[in-house]
Formats: structure tokens, C-alpha cells, sequence
């Protein structure tokens, strides 16, 4: 499909009293931002037979985006947040029929391992989560653990509860092969960049303007913006989006040290093993420092090596002193206690924001873009939790 260059930004014009000159609508959903929020709310409504418009300044899973870069792990484990494991496992299905489509995997079915203390609420309740949903799971002894996994460092007061269903997925290759399949069966894409929606006035939002003139119009919008939510809404999101540095480690490692490691998690790393030749993943689910993902650079930090470094001797010391392969720095767009947000603009009701991924939201891709193709059909109401009116301008994560 041939792309057409849009020169300069957006800006976002709402209906005034009904001054605003009327324009053909060209489709009936347009949604900004081109990401595994944008893609899967785009997938989800090219099946419910609407006409979509995708938006993206830069391209679907962009090095900037925080779709972008190679993996992402997959899991449903997340202690009592019940919503999250239905998310998740309705997710994995899609996930890996998409893989099954393509010729190069989307989805490897590694395991995820949880690594614990014997005293572990979180463990506990999504065991008792797992249990009541037949979800199927591995408590495993420290002897067992070091037993499967040699090279894994494992003391007597610990143990692993193995997800084997979960794994990873290989995350730019997905948004984009996802991208692609839809432009196949009719979605238009637009690489232009969206501005932010003017603070005055209410009512529907009309159109879409680029810098020439040529309009991105719809009966409705979703703002799928990832970090670019609050700029995208300055008025209403910029105090309830924490956006933080991450960084992403490869480590060179001989396959046959990491054989048949799953992917694992020992918080706050977590990680997984070399992935069609890219080396050990390591990286720290801790929030980093406020990140500005179009003007920050995006250097490796020493500090961050020498944590990963002693991390590396505690849990695999085999693997300490591998040279350093690759690292990538990537962002988390947060909320204030890790829920997304999903809701409708409070001034513009054709107008849905869909965000706030929080380091944990890649892998509910599938599940969301159905959630919000309904949202936007008015077959269901929006979540609560998921609400603009919870998100708060402090930080406190619950999520995990």
C-alpha cells in the first residue's frame, strides 16, 4: 500500500454550535497512535465491519514507541487483579493465532517462572486465581528449580511457580505484521502527527486537520498516544501520565547455559533467555527518571549495567562477566497506580483515550481492542478502574 507524506502536525477542531463547516466522513472510527493499543482497537473494529483510519507520526512500533524494540513477556499470573489474568489469557489465543499466520513467530510459548520467597501473597493468590479458573500452573521446590535450570542460582527458602502457557512475544515484528494484515483488508494508514486538542469548547470532535489542509475525519476517535497522551491532552492527562526511562540489557551468552530457561521474573528484574540470537534479556521493572521519549537521548547508563551486573552474579553467576551485547532504552507511560486508562474525553464524547500501558500492557493488546471496539458500539460501559477519575497526580503502583 503506497503512503502518502503528510507534512507538519495535527490539530484537533471541535464541533462549535454547529459553525464548523460539515466534511464527508471518510471512516468511522480514526484512531492515533499506531502501537499494540492502536493496532488491536484497529483489528477489533475492522471485525466489527467498521471503515478505520490508523494515525501514527513515525510508524507502528517505532524505535520511540513503547511498542517498539523486540520482546515482551506474556503471562496472566497477577496476584488478585483478576481482570488483568481474563485480559491475558483471552489475549494468548489471539496472540498465537496471529504467529501461526505469519511466517516468522509472534508468540513463544517459553513458560514464565516466578521466583519467591516461601511467604509470597502475591504467589498465593494467583495460584488460588489459577485454581478457580483451571489455568494451569507448577509450584516448584528450590531442589526441583536447580534440578531443571543449572545455571539458575536458587537458595533453600525459595521456590518458582511456572506459568507454562505464558511466554513471550517478539513485539515490533507483531504491530507491525498485525499493521500490515489490516492494511490487506482495508484499514487506511496515515503517517501524520497528531497535536493536542484545543482546551475551548465542547461538543464532538469534527476533524482532523494536517498542516495542508487535507482532513483525518470519523465519527469517533481513539488516542492510542502511548507517551504522547498528555501532549495529546494536555488539559486533562498531563499530571496523570508519568512517563520513565527504561532500559533493556542483552547479554552474549552460550545457548546451552540458558537451555530450556523459561521466561522468568525475580522483581524487580526479570528477563528471558536469548530469543532467535539476541541475547539474555535483563532489565529492572523499576520505575526510572522522567523520560521524554522525543527529545531525551537514548545512552545505556553505566549504573544500570553494574545492577544488572550484580544481579546477574547473585541469580546466575555463570553469566556475570558476559559481555554486554545490546541495550535498548524504552519508557513506561504510567498511570499513577499502574491501572490503563480507558475512557471517554470529559468534553468531547466522540473522543476515547486509551493509554497509560504501564510497563505491563503489551501483552493485553487483543483483549483492550475488543474491550474498546465495544466501548465505542455501546454494548458495554467503562470499567471503573479504568476510569479518568482514578488516576491521581502521585504515584503508587498496585499493579504488577
Amino acid at each position: 500500500m503506497k503512503r502518502r507524506s503528510f507534512i507538519g502536525g495535527l490539530a484537533a477542531l471541535p464541533l462549535a454550535g454547529g459553525t464548523a463547516k460539515a466534511r464527508r466522513v471518510k471512516a468511522d472510527v480514526a484512531v492515533i497512535g499506531a502501537g499494540v493499543f492502536g493496532a488491536w482497537t484497529a483489528h477489533a473494529l475492522l471485525r466489527a465491519n467498521k471503515s478505520v483510519i490508523l494515525v501514527d507520526a513515525a510508524g507502528p512500533a517505532n524505535s520511540r514507541a513503547s511498542s517498539g524494540g523486540e520482546s515482551r513477556v506474556t503471562r496472566c499470573g497477577y496476584g488478585s487483579n483478576e481482570l488483568y489474568t481474563d485480559w491475558a489469557c483471552r489475549s494468548i489465543d489471539q496472540w498465537a493465532a496471529l504467529s501461526a499466520r505469519l511466517r516468522l513467530p509472534i508468540f513463544h510459548p517459553l513458560g514464565v517462572l516466578w521466583l519467591h520467597g516461601d511467604v509470597d501473597a502475591y504467589t498465593r493468590e494467583t495460584q488460588e486465581v489459577f485454581r478457580r479458573r483451571g489455568i494451569q500452573a507448577q509450584s516448584l521446590s528450590a531442589p526441583e528449580l536447580r534440578r531443571r535450570y543449572p545455571v539458575m542460582q536458587v537458595r533453600d527458602d525459595e521456590s518458582g511457580f511456572l506459568e507454562p502457557g505464558a511466554g513471550a512475544l517478539m513485539a515490533r515484528r507483531a504491530v507491525q505484521s498485525l499493521v500490515a494484515e489490516m492494511q490487506e483488508k482495508g484499514l487506511k494508514y496515515v503517517p501524520a502527527k497528531a497535536g493536542p486538542i484545543m482546551r475551548q469548547g465542547n461538543g464532538a470532535i469534527e476533524a482532523l486537520e494536517t498542516a495542508h489542509g487535507d482532513p483525518v475525519v470519523a465519527e469517533q476517535y481513539v488516542l492510542a498516544c502511548g507517551p504522547w497522551l498528555g501532549r495529546i491532552c494536555p488539559d486533562i492527562m498531563a499530571d496523570r501520565l508519568f512517563v520513565t526511562r527504561q532500559e533493556v540489557l542483552y547479554f552474549a551468552v552460550e545457548p546451552q547455559k540458558t537451555l530450556d530457561l523459561p521466561v522468568w521474573a525475580d522483581l524487580p528484574f526479570y528477563g528471558m533467555p536469548s530469543l532467535e540470537g539476541r541475547g539474555f534479556k535483563v532489565a529492572d521493572d523499576t520505575h526510572g527518571p522522567a523520560f521524554d521519549p522525543a527529545q531525551h537521548q537514548r545512552l545505556p547508563s553505566p549504573h544500570v549495567v553494574d545492577q544488572a551486573r550484580q544481579f546477574l552474579a547473585r541469580r546466575f553467576p555463570a553469566l556475570a562477566d558476559a559481555p554486554l551485547q545490546e541495550n535498548r532504552v524504552c519508557q513506561y507511560e504510567n498511570s499513577s497506580n499502574g491501572d490503563f486508562v480507558i475512557d471517554f474525553h470529559p468534553r468531547h464524547p466522540n473522543v476515547l483515550l486509551v493509554g497509560c500501558g504501564s510497563g505491563h500492557g503489551f501483552k493485553h493488546g487483543p483483549a483492550l481492542g475488543e474491550h474498546v471496539a465495544k466501548l465505542l458500539s455501546g454494548e458495554t460501559k467503562v470499567i471503573p478502574r479504568f476510569s479518568l477519575a482514578t488516576k491521581k497526580s502521585i504515584q503508587d503502583r498496585q499493579v504488577q
